[in-house]
């Protein structure tokens, strides 16, 4: 199957701002994670589609994965 990610801010030394990449069936966004290269799961966002996310949530064929760090203000 195959994913979209969009790597947004510090995270795009890890690649191009958007690639695709084939998956086996059954994959996580841990997976996702493993195959871009990005070890250090703390201080992520990731959005599947639209949806928040987390590391052993599932993937399908055609979903759009977004990883950008969270930004906080006040």
């Amino acid at each position: 199957m195959k994913v979209k990610v969009k790597l947004y801010g510090d995270f795009l030394k890890y690649g191009p701002e958007l690639s695709y990449i084939t998956l086996s069936e059954n994959a996580t966004v841990k997976t996702v994670l493993d195959r871009i290269g990005i070890k250090e799961l703390n201080y992520m966002m990731i959005l599947v589609n639209t949806k928040r996310s987390w590391v052993d949530n599932k993937v399908k064929d055609g979903d759009t994965v977004h990883i950008f760090s969270p930004v906080g203000g006040g």
